[in-house]
């Protein structure tokens, strides 16, 4: 079992499309969003207006409250899994400010005026930020604990996150996609390599032993 959750970040880069998805709009993703806005509420907007808020809090909130740990307790593993964190969301952000300056994506309501957006944007569209930050901190947390209880509410938060863009009209479902497999990426680079430099330090000191 715990194995399988520790593998859960490739299933994801299978299951999600490829980040070379079309920068044009495609009718389905236009359709689909003016479904959703047709059945807007005060109440869910309300809902998913927090949802949406809730990446930044979490994704400032969950490495600081690793490193304040990890500082009270003086454990080197906890500070450690901070560094992963924080290391993973400036991955994940670096990448999706470099994809949007690069496909230039326009949001939704640029590219059809008949949308009306919950919340104004300004950047590009594609990918979703706040998407690819979620799901980097789902699977991270999910890496660093690979148990059910762990990865289910933290790849359901993230899903809708991702959900709560498309319901507020800032952003097309491809653009959430996306944001998906960058944040899930993301994440499993920043544990790669992490491993790699932890077995290559380590190495270097067993040479300096020897």
């Amino acid at each position: 079992m715990k194995k399988s959750f520790k593998y859960m970040p490739i299933l994801i880069l299978v299951n999600f499309p490829s980040t070379s998805v079309s920068a044009q709009t495609g009718n389905w993703e236009n359709r689909y969003l003016h479904r959703i806005e047709a059945n807007r509420t005060e109440g869910k907007t309300n809902f998913y207006n927090g949802v949406s808020a809730s990446m930044y809090v979490f994704s400032l909130g969950v490495p600081l409250t690793y490193l304040a740990t990890g500082l009270v307790k003086d454990n080197k593993e906890i500070k450690k899994t901070a560094l992963y964190l924080t290391e993973t969301m400036v991955i994940t952000q670096i990448i999706s400010f470099s994809t949007k300056a690069i496909v230039n994506r326009d949001r939704p309501a640029v590219s059809d005026p008949t949308l009306h957006p919950v919340n104004e944007a300004n950047n590009a569209s594609f990918p979703s930020g706040h998407t690819s930050g979620a799901f980097a901190l789902a699977t991270s947390l999910t890496i660093v604990h690979p148990k059910w209880y762990v990865a289910v509410p933290a790849y359901s938060w993230a899903t809708l996150v991702g959900y709560s863009r498309l319901y507020l009209g800032v952003h097309y479902p491809t653009d959430a996609m996306a944001g998906a497999v960058v944040g899930a990426g993301s994440a499993w680079l920043s544990y790669r390599l992490n491993k790699w430099m932890h077995k290559s330090k380590k190495n270097k000191q067993i040479d300096i032993i020897k």
